[in-house]
Order: C-alpha cells, then sequence, then structure tokens
C-alpha cells in the first residue's frame, strides 16, 4: 500500500493514501451501493485525509442522478457527506477537493458550468471538520439528558 507525506507525519498520525482504484472498488461495494443511488443518504468518513472517498462518492452521487441533475440535486448529494480528520491540513485540502470535483462533475454531466459555489462552500465547511473522530463519535453516542 502506498504511503502520503512524510514519514514523521505518517507515523505519528497514521496517514495512509489510498489509490484511486481502491477507492472506487472499495465504494461500489454492495453495502455502499444504496447510499450513492440516494442523493440524500447520509455518508460519514471518520478519517477523511485527503478527501479521496467523499469525491468518489459525490461523483457517483451524481452519476445516478444523471437523468434530473440540476445544482439544487447537486447541492444536495454534497449536503450528504460528511467528514472529521485530525489534520486542518487534511480538512481544508479535502473541501477544495470536494469543490472542483462538484464542478468538474457537474460540468462533465450537464454540459454546464455550476454557479452556486458559495452555497457549496459552506455546506463543505460544515460538513467536513476538524477534530478526534473517535472523541467526536463518542460524544455522539453518549445518552443526552432530557428535562421532558
Amino acid at each position: 500500500m502506498m504511503t502520503y507525506g512524510t514519514r514523521g507525519k505518517e507515523k505519528s498520525h497514521a496517514e495512509v493514501f489510498t489509490p484511486a482504484g481502491v477507492v472506487f472498488e472499495m465504494i461500489l461495494a454492495d453495502g455502499i451501493r444504496p447510499l450513492l443511488q440516494d442523493v440524500d443518504k447520509t455518508i460519514l468518513d471518520p478519517a477523511v485525509g485527503q478527501g479521496q472517498f467523499p469525491c468518489a462518492e459525490l461523483v457517483w452521487k451524481l452519476f445516478f442522478a444523471v437523468d434530473s441533475l440540476d445544482e439544487v440535486k447537486a447541492l444536495r448529494a454534497l449536503k450528504s457527506l460528511y467528514g472529521i480528520d485530525i489534520q486542518p491540513s487534511s480538512v481544508a485540502t479535502t473541501r477544495e477537493h470536494l469543490l472542483q470535483t462538484l464542478c468538474d462533475a457537474f460540468y462533465f454531466f450537464t454540459g454546464k458550468k455550476f454557479s452556486r459555489l458559495n452555497v457549496a462552500r459552506m455546506i463543505v465547511d460544515d460538513n467536513f471538520i476538524c477534530g478526534d473522530s473517535l472523541k467526536i463519535m463518542k460524544q455522539w453516542a453518549e445518552p443526552q439528558l432530557s428535562l421532558f
């Protein structure tokens, strides 16, 4: 398996680069495909890295929606993707990769330029965050106290 980054960064953060071919094979597995066929089904990548998985997932969500693809549906597909990474630089790279992937795939599938980039940027800024996913998901799993 190929690694990505400097040796110190790989060792301290256990970063591993997943080749594009492996990414596409993994996301088209039987359990994932139904999530890709629905633009609104949520997918979380708890170790998003450089964004290879969410970018590929976005392309497939747009592909499966190509017959009725418009900017609103493309934004819904983008809004369904979430990611967490402990490295701020990885989160920033993922956000940029997703925006570029959205524009490129939208143009490829529709022949039109994607014009709502400001809305897309707000979505990726909200949905792709920097943090320790193990701690964050543990907090999500803890029962919430309710007074009612």
